[in-house]
């Protein structure tokens, strides 16, 4: 007979049957603090103080068990926040996650075009500087000297000093005291002035050590020589198969220094720092720029230094 109820607070279950009561017991979903009657005119015990009763019990009955009316529960507002911020920190982790990714995806892309735009900037810097030559050519019917130097063999002035007037530069040149070096004290503010032509973007070393402004590109030794006067008369193995100037990565000398001439092939190639990812760019005689790799065969370069050595140039 179903006449077993239990109360729990303001809940109460039943009527339930002797049977069922011991079952809920054995399964531990009657606490010894609930409250137990027999029959509708009894009053509430102790659960503990029914015999028979497992003495242990569980926290919870089953829902269905109690009256209807005392079914109605509300979530925790605890539990639900706690669940609400887990999902935002999930939400939020995939976001940074994707954004991550994409950045990854993104970079070499991005790193990829500003290379490529110093490339081209440094390329256009190197076609003003031929340009240049050839325009103190045309004043002068030779190519300036790789640097000059008085009687004794002291260093007087650069080939890059030179064609100031001819990279925009005029007011600077008319400002150096030629009568004096380079390096004297009189020069020196004129020549700690960063040249933009002189300078390849993707390098960050812009002034030496002395506070001086460095140039990023060398002179061709072999061309323009010391105290030398060749003309486009001179090169008979043709313009456009004789370098006048080359980028650097390394070993930067200040654009006024009249040293700031050497061999190709001691600039570049196998075992030299590049200016850029694979080679460097070279100003040809005809007033263009070739980018050679670093791989270079050392022959090819070295005939393409010389400019009347009349051997016959491939592929480069």
């Amino acid at each position: 007979m179903a006449n077993w109820y239990v109360k729990r607070g303001s809940q109460i279950a039943g009527p339930l049957t002797l049977q069922r009561l011991n079952e809920l017991a054995a399964q531990g979903k009657v606490q010894e603090t609930d409250l137990v009657r027999e029959g509708e005119e009894n009053d509430f015990v102790p659960a503990s103080q029914i015999p028979g009763l497992i003495p242990e019990f569980g926290s919870n009955f089953e829902e269905d068990d109690y009256q209807q009316g005392s079914q109605s529960q509300t979530t925790s507002p605890k539990k639900s926040n706690a669940v609400l911020w887990i999902v935002v920190a999930v939400a939020g982790g995939g976001f940074v996650l994707v954004i991550l990714i994409l950045m990854a995806l993104l970079l070499p892309a991005v790193q990829q075009a500003r290379d490529a735009a110093r490339r081209s900037m440094s390329k256009n810097n190197m076609k003003q500087i031929g340009l240049a030559l050839h325009n103190y050519h045309d004043v002068f019917s030779q190519f300036p000297p790789g640097g000059t130097a008085t009687a004794d063999g002291k260093p007087y002035h650069s080939w890059q000093t030179a064609i100031l007037p001819f990279v925009d530069q005029a007011p600077l040149y008319n400002d150096i005291d030629f009568d004096v070096a380079w390096d004297d004290p009189s020069n020196q503010i004129i020549f700690e002035q960063e040249i933009p032509t002189y300078l390849n973007p993707s390098i960050e070393e812009k002034i030496s050590p002395d506070g001086l402004g460095l140039s990023h590109y060398v002179g061709n030794e072999l061309v323009m020589k010391k105290n030398g006067n060749i003309g486009i008369r001179d090169m008979t193995d043709g313009t456009s198969n004789t370098i006048l100037a080359v980028e650097t990565g390394q070993n930067f000398k200040p654009w006024g220094d009249p040293t700031s001439i050497a061999k190709p092939t001691e600039i570049m190639g196998q075992g030299k720092k590049s200016s850029f990812r694979g080679g460097n760019h070279v100003l040809m005689g005809d007033g263009s720029v070739r980018f050679v790799s670093e791989n270079i065969d050392p022959e090819t370069l070295k005939n393409l230094s010389i400019p009347n050595d009349g051997k016959a140039i491939g592929e480069f």
